[in-house]
């Protein structure tokens, strides 16, 4: 008996031991080009290309979750314009948290918004935090012209408490923070945000958890390590691709060293380990025939715990 029982803890064991790590999926931009944007920036079979990174995050089969940083669609109010994400959102079998992006208010609020909490009904806020293994994750509205003053008080005050509630949570080892608008970025298209430096930046930076930063807007993908922290540019979904500055005018010292100034289309891998998150840019092929590496990077979680 004693040595059955052996043999069936060393196989309990060694299945414990191949089970892969669990896997968050982020993804952003992954609307279709609307006419006026296709005058200024070049196509590249973008609704294939957006297509083709869904079919690939079908095919993770470590994720336990997809975070959309925004711009699901081009035009929010208009129902057909869902239908990539749909198709997508019915064969994915892990929850899905989205941020909203500006193309999602598109072009009446009211009727963006019910669009969007037709397939978001559990989202009664634009703003929410979850946790997934030891990582705390905060999701913010950085569209600050389409909120109401009081909107953007409650969200700034609720960011402030949850921020405090996970520093103060031992189950949480780190924090990811993730809206749609880039605070810093070096595209020649969109600005970085001054708004989601001052709001969210800011109060991201003051607290020993904070890990990572996430953003989209920008179409292109960008490293940045600034305040001791590093911020992630991930806006590379199927949207119109977005040249960056020349490099002598970048505004912003871009870890991320790559020929030419439009980059790839892609999304980020985030693996999850009792001390670390393993990131992954994962890039989409030229020919859309699947995805490949193109940078990675290991953080591991701070050692002070609690304030």
């Amino acid at each position: 008996m004693t040595i059955r029982l052996l043999i069936v803890v060393l196989l309990f064991c060694s299945a414990a031991a191949a089970q892969p790590l669990p896997k968050l999926v982020f993804v952003s931009d992954t609307q279709q080009p609307i006419w006026i944007e296709t005058l200024r920036l070049q196509e590249d079979d973008n609704i294939h290309a957006s297509r083709s990174i869904y079919r690939s995050i079908l095919q993770e089969s470590s994720a336990v979750a997809v975070v959309h940083l925004g711009d699901i669609t081009s035009i929010g109010m208009f129902d057909s314009y869902w239908g990539p994400f749909d198709e997508f959102k019915r064969s994915v079998r892990v929850p899905v948290h989205p941020a909203l992006g500006n193309h999602d208010y598109f072009i009446f609020h009211g009727a963006s918004m019910q669009q969007f909490r037709k397939r978001f009904p559990e989202r009664t806020t634009s703003w929410y935090a979850f946790t997934v293994q030891r990582v705390g994750i905060i999701i913010l509205n950085s569209n600050f012209s389409r909120m109401s003053d009081e909107e953007q008080e409650q969200q700034q005050t609720w960011y402030r408490a949850q921020l405090i509630a996970f520093d103060e949570d031992t189950t949480v080892a780190a924090v990811i923070v993730a809206c749609h608008h880039s605070p810093y970025t070096n595209s020649s298209i969109v600005e970085p945000s001054r708004g989601v430096q001052n709001r969210f930046v800011s109060l991201f930076s003051m607290y020993p958890k904070s890990l990572l930063f996430l953003s989209g807007h920008a179409h292109t993908y960008e490293h940045f390590r600034l305040r001791e922290r590093d911020f992630l540019v991930i806006g590379g979904g199927g949207g119109l691709l977005q040249p960056l500055l020349p490099e002598r005018e970048r505004r912003f010292q871009d870890l991320y060293q790559a020929p030419g100034e439009r980059r790839f289309f892609h999304y980020l891998n985030c693996t999850v380990s009792d001390s670390s998150l393993q990131l992954n840019v994962m890039r989409l092929r030229d020919d859309h025939s699947g995805v490949e590496s193109a940078d990675s990077l290991l953080l591991a979680f701070p050692l002070r715990t609690g304030r």
